[in-house]
């Protein structure tokens, strides 16, 4: 079901597009939506402008209390802000994919997203960060459907790589520099929110999958839709034991992640600068 009406779609983005970059006062080349590493990157900002979410344009659905924040990394304009919300708060396809499409047509030319997720891979250990190569989706959305407008992108948009390898090959280059693995892998796309049951763990392993998680999935869909070449990284918050029938544990999760968010954010610094070389 269409969440808001797809003429009017095109003018929001524009308009949205049009109103954060007189506010920043710049445009941004490279966009961040973090689910970690968020607070060290936007520390690191130069000349920074902060938005809080009231003062944001209609449609840009960021999390409550959250903000995006105009400036410069490593002397690249960039915009760094939370993540859209996800689609099992409440929220469509559309909506969730609003705030790519406005960064798209500010003029931004890479957007970074990162999240946590579950790790099928003994490769992908708790607190380690991935590089997502590819996804599965299982979310059961899909931004593009509906009416075509053909102002934010093709009909039928190649999908055969939405993750580009020459910025893959920029993450993996950083993170040997900075001495911590960072491996590649499948993602898979699930709805939530509640967390996959072993039997769902062991069908997505059987898919292909190496990573699992709540987000990311719709976002990329409508960013190589409308042009935007996509980098995903991953904090790894737990390692699914297929034939262990241990209940999670939230807080290891949380630790997880809070022990990925440096790595993360050394990660995103190093990928900005290896834009001006």
């Amino acid at each position: 079901m269409v969440s808001q009406p797809e003429p009017a779609l095109r003018l929001r983005v524009r308009d949205a597009a049009r109103q954060l970059i007189e506010q920043f006062g710049q445009q941004p080349r490279i966009a961040m939506l973090l689910g970690t590493g968020h607070a060290s990157i936007s520390a690191r900002l130069d000349g920074k402008v902060l938005l809080h979410r009231q003062n944001l344009p209609g449609g840009m659905l960021l999390a409550e209390e959250s903000h995006l924040i105009g400036g410069s990394l490593e002397g690249v304009p960039v915009v760094v802000g939370d993540p859209p919300l996800a689609p099992y708060e409440g929220y469509g396809a559309l909506d969730v994919t609003f705030p790519v499409r406005v960064l798209q047509a500010m003029g931004v030319e890479l957007l970074v997203l990162t999240a946590g997720a579950a790790s099928l891979s003994r490769h992908l250990e708790p607190g380690g960060i991935a590089i997502v190569e590819d996804h599965l989706n299982f979310t059961g959305l899909h931004p593009l459907q509906g009416k075509q407008i053909l102002e934010l992108g093709p009909r039928f948009p190649d999908m055969s790589e939405p993750y580009p390898r020459k910025w893959r090959k920029v993450a993996r280059d950083v993170a040997a520099e900075a001495g911590f693995p960072c491996f590649e892998g499948v993602f898979a796309g699930v709805p939530g929110p509640s967390l996959p049951t072993r039997a769902e763990y062991r069908f997505l392993k059987q898919a292909g999958a190496d990573l699992v998680g709540m987000s990311l999935v719709p976002e990329v869909l409508a960013a190589v839709h409308c042009g935007l070449d996509v980098l995903a990284l991953v904090g790894v918050t737990q390692l699914v034991r297929l034939d262990s029938s241990q209940p999670t544990d939230i807080e290891e999760m949380l630790d997880a992640a809070d022990l990925a968010a440096p790595r993360m954010a050394s990660l995103l610094n190093g990928i900005v600068a290896s834009v001006k070389r």
